[in-house]
Formats: C-alpha cells, structure tokens, sequence
C-alpha cells in the first residue's frame, strides 16, 4: 500500500513516524512546496535577528527520513487531486503520483485582515510582510538591511506577534505592537495577566497599542506607517502582519472535496472523498478549527491509524493550551481562562499575582475538577497541571503547588487570605496594619 502526504509541516511530519510505528512495509512518500526539511516555525522570528540559523531550525534531517523508509519530496507544489483515478499531480510535471490513501496536510496561511493597501504591498514587496516560512524570514532580514529599517510595527499581539516583536526589537528597531483587542493574547490570558505582560513588555522598550483597528497602510513606493480608525497614524518603515492564521483549502476545494472554513472531516479525520483523509491547521472538525500544535500532534496519531485501517479511536477536538516563551517568559494557558464566559454557576478561582517579579498563576475549578490554568512567569506547576486537566483535585494541593498561604494576626486572629487577595502578603507595604486592630505586618503568621 502506498500513502501520500501532501505537507512536512508538524501534522503531516508526525503523520509519517506515526505511520512508521505502526507499519513498516506500507510506503510513505510525502510532498511539499518547501524548500527544507521539517523545522519548526515557533523560533522564526530568531532568524530575523540572527540568533539562530537555518540548520538550528530543522528539526530533522536528511538521515532522519531515510532511517524511518520516508521518501521526502521538497519544491514539489501540488496543483490537482484526482480523487476518482486516485492521483495527484505536481506542477511543472506531466505525469500523475499514483496513492491508495492521500492524507492532506495543507497547514494554514496568515491571515491578512481587511486593511486598505495591505495585500497590495505585501505582494509588491513593498514594506509588508507575513512570518509563515523560513524563506519569509530571510525576506523580512534583507528588506531591513536592504532600506537601513528603523521603525517597525506588529500587526496582531497573539503568540507568535509578540515574539516576532521581542526578536525585531533585538534588531534594535523601534517597535511598536498594535492590538485590534483590548488586550494582547485575548485567546490566552485574562485581564489583569494580560495588563501584566503589557506592562513586562512595554518594560523592553516595545510600545503597544490597543483596541486599535488598523485602517490602512500608508506609502507609496514603500511603507511609511499605518493610518488607525480613529485617524491616529503612526510612522514605521516595515509592517508585519501576524493576525491570525486561515485553513489552506484550495486544493481541496477545487478537487471537490467537501469544504467550509476548513477541510471537513469526521471523527476518523476521513474528508468526503473516499481515502483521502486531512489533518492539522487546515481541517474544520463540528465546526471548529483549532490551528495549535498539540491539535496536530493529536491528530497525526488517530490520521495515520485511520489510514491503516485502525479506526481504533475516533477525535474528540483538543483542549485549547499552550506552552511556549513569551519574551523570555514561560508562559502555559490551558481550557478555561476565563470563567465569567462561560454557562453555569459552580466555578471556583485560585491565583497568584506577584506583579513584582512578573508571576501570574491561575487555576479554574468547576465542582472540583481542574477545568483551566494560566501560567505565566512560573512552570513550576505546568506538569501538574497538564496531568490533572478534567480531574478531581484538592484544594489544599492546590495552594501548596502555588504556593499560596493563610497569614494570621498573632493578636486578634485575623486572617489574610493570599489566594482571595490581589496582593501577596510578602508584596504589602512595610506599614501594612491589620484591619482588624491594628497589629503591624510582622504581628501576621502563616497558618499552619
């Protein structure tokens, strides 16, 4: 049996191994428009200021694939699917690739917003640029040698925006985010960790805006800034748009393969076209798409044994969560967040802010179960967390793994409750009294 995957990226790569684990003579070949082996886009924006090169980014090499029998076919762009004579066909070449099962593993592209001008310059080279590849990386780099760039501006304060910002900054531009939201990550962070990471971020010299819509981009030949809704312009040599990313589904569109917002697919991750099968950014699963990297990892293992004829386990969506660094800063968000958003009463708020040292640490709790956690500054509880997701959890764990006390007045009792106040104990003022009768701060003890 032969498979043929069209994508390297992390759904279709790891579609491949899972594949391999679970059979060693089926033949694997995969195709894709890129120049490199699989790599990982997340340190992109350290090519641009050079803090790694292209080599660091490739997540496996040539050895890799032929130890595991992967035949990699790189600048091979697939323009036609031919779901009936089971085919595909590569641009530039005459002859078809013939398949018994096509998994689609088209990723997604940036999405550029409705802004005046954008996609005209963008595709102009005249100033605006999107991060997706690493040949996006290596134009972003020598328009800025190129133009002696000073000024650059984010579009989109999201993951990968903020620390395409943080690496522009490195480049020592002056660099300014601007954020449609009223606070950066909406997806991730609450309220107050968001205004803390603004504040860490603004902290490096990077200046954000937000609840700014951007209107147009401004220049000619070139870019000289953008133009907001409400007329405020701000001036800038290079604009980059990182808002957001859309399902890539042409080619499946175009061979008739049932499409929506994404390609879409049942729980065994089958498209409407008989063994062809999508997985990762680019498939819309009960009308959701998810576009997170453990999506794709969890998908990659139910494609590949669906394509086998394993239809062990069928999907059941992802928890939305991510880790990764933020500015330098660990940061984990996963599930619920935020609470007030969601149906029901029953839900229960455990945190730890200690705006000093730039620490955020949130945990949901709905009838006792862990339904979400922001952790932001501080791992320590990241594997804990990610272990008991949906789990019955005590609440005295909880407060021993954040780390949140019970100080008591040694005169009258009082109690100051760290995981009920905005302030931890040790961040109070000097002069802090008790409310109660006026003990001094160090009259308080941690309850045992």
């Amino acid at each position: 049996m032969k498979i043929v995957i069209v994508g390297n990226n992390v759904a279709g790569t790891f579609t491949a191994q899972n594949i391999r684990y679970l059979n060693n003579d089926v033949v694997i070949e995969i195709f894709t428009q890129e120049n490199y082996p699989y790599y990982t886009r997340v340190n992109l924006p350290e090519l641009i200021s050079a803090k790694v090169t292209i080599d660091d980014l490739i997540v496996f090499k040539d050895d890799w694939y032929k130890n595991k029998n992967l035949k990699l076919n790189l600048n091979k762009k697939v323009i036609k699917i031919d779901p009936e004579n089971k085919a595909i066909y590569i641009e530039g070449e005459n002859d078809p690739v013939s398949y018994d099962k096509l998994i689609l593993a088209l990723g997604s592209a940036p999405n550029i917003p409705p802004i005046k001008s954008a996609l005209e310059m963008k595709i102009g080279k005249k100033g605006v640029f999107t991060l997706r590849s690493i040949d996006d990386a290596l134009e972003i780099r020598d328009y800025i040698k190129k133009f002696a760039v000073e000024k650059a501006i984010v579009i989109g304060g999201g993951l990968l925006g903020l620390e395409l910002a943080n690496q522009i900054k490195n480049y020592n531009l002056e660099t300014t985010v601007v954020e449609f939201f009223p606070r950066l990550l909406p997806r991730q962070l609450d309220e107050e960790c968001g205004t803390m990471l603004r504040e860490e971020i603004e902290s490096r010299g990077i200046k954000v805006v937000l609840d700014a819509a951007t209107e147009e981009i401004l220049g000619n030949g070139r870019v000289t800034g953008i133009k907001l809704k409400d007329g405020q312009t701000l001036d800038a040599d290079i604009i980059l748009i990182q808002a957001g990313i859309r399902p890539t589904i042409d080619l499946a569109k175009e061979s008739n393969i049932h499409t929506n917002r994404g390609i879409v697919v049942n729980e065994f991750l089958e498209t409407s076209e008989k063994d062809v099968y999508a997985v990762g950014d680019c498939i819309e699963y009960k009308n959701q798409i998810w576009g997170i990297i453990p999506a794709c990892m969890e998908q990659s293992k139910i494609v590949a044994a669906s394509a086998l004829g394993l239809k062990k386990v069928d999907y059941k969506g992802t928890t939305p969560k991510n880790t990764l660094k933020i500015v330098g800063l660990e940061l984990t968000s996963i599930g619920i967040i935020d609470p007030t958003k969601e149906e029901g009463a029953g839900w229960e708020i455990l945190k730890k802010a200690d705006k000093k040292d730039c620490c955020y640490q949130k945990l949901v709790l709905k009838e006792s179960k862990l339904k979400g956690a922001i952790l932001f500054g501080d791992s320590k509880a990241m594997s804990y967390v990610y272990n008991k997701m949906e789990q019955a959890v005590e609440k005295e764990e909880l407060r021993k793994l954040l780390e949140l006390y019970i100080y008591i007045c040694s005169n009258c009792g009082k109690e100051y409750d760290e995981a009920k106040m905005d302030v931890l104990f040790k961040n109070l003022p000097k002069d802090f009294k008790c409310s109660e009768c006026g003990a001094p701060k160090d009259g308080f003890k941690i309850k045992e």
